[in-house]
C-alpha cells in the first residue's frame, strides 16, 4: 500500500468516525428529547387530572353551598313567619291589655263619681274641700317625687 492510499483510507476512516460521533450525539439528543417529552406528557396528564379533580371538588362544593344556602333561607323564611306570628300575638295581647286598662279606668271613674254609701254625708263633703290628712301625706310613690318626703318621718 502506498502512502497516498494509506492517507485516503485514513481520511475516509476519520470521516466515518466523525459521522459516527455525530450520529451518536444526535441519537443521544433524540433520546433526551424523547425523555423530556415523556416527562412533559406525564406532567400534562397529571395537571389535567389535577384540574379535573379540582373542578369536580369545586362542583361538589358549589352543590353543598347551594344546599346549605337553601336550608338557611328556608330556616330564615320559617323564622320570619314565626316572627310575624309572634308579632301579631304580641299586638293582640297589647290591645287586650289596653282594653282592660280602659275598662278599669272607666270603672274607677264611675265608682269615684258615685258617693260611697258607707261614708256619712259630712265626711264626704270634707273630701271635696281638700283638707283631708290623707291628701297631705300623699301616696308613697308619685311621679316627680324622690323617695318618701313626708315631714313626720324625718
Amino acid at each position: 500500500m502506498t502512502d497516498e492510499e494509506f492517507q485516503r483510507l485514513k481520511e475516509a476512516e476519520k470521516k466515518h468516525l466523525r459521522a459516527k460521533k455525530r450520529l451518536q450525539r444526535t441519537l443521544k439528543a433524540l433520546k433526551q428529547r424523547n425523555e423530556v417529552q415523556g416527562v412533559m406528557q406525564r406532567m400534562k396528564q397529571g395537571a389535567v387530572r389535577l384540574l379535573d379533580e379540582t373542578e369536580s371538588l369545586v362542583d361538589s362544593l358549589r352543590r353543598s353551598v347551594a344546599q346549605d344556602q337553601a336550608r338557611v333561607e328556608g330556616t330564615l323564611d320559617d323564622e320570619i313567619v314565626e316572627d310575624e306570628d309572634l308579632h301579631a300575638a304580641e299586638e293582640e295581647l297589647r290591645e287586650e291589655r289596653a282594653e282592660e286598662l280602659v275598662r278599669r279606668m272607666k270603672a274607677e271613674e264611675q265608682a269615684s263619681s258615685r258617693p260611697d254609701p258607707s261614708v256619712p254625708s259630712g265626711e264626704a263633703s270634707s273630701d271635696s274641700d281638700g283638707t283631708d290628712d290623707s291628701e297631705e301625706q300623699g301616696p308613697d310613690k308619685t311621679i316627680g317625687r324622690m323617695g318618701d318626703l313626708r315631714p313626720d318621718d324625718s
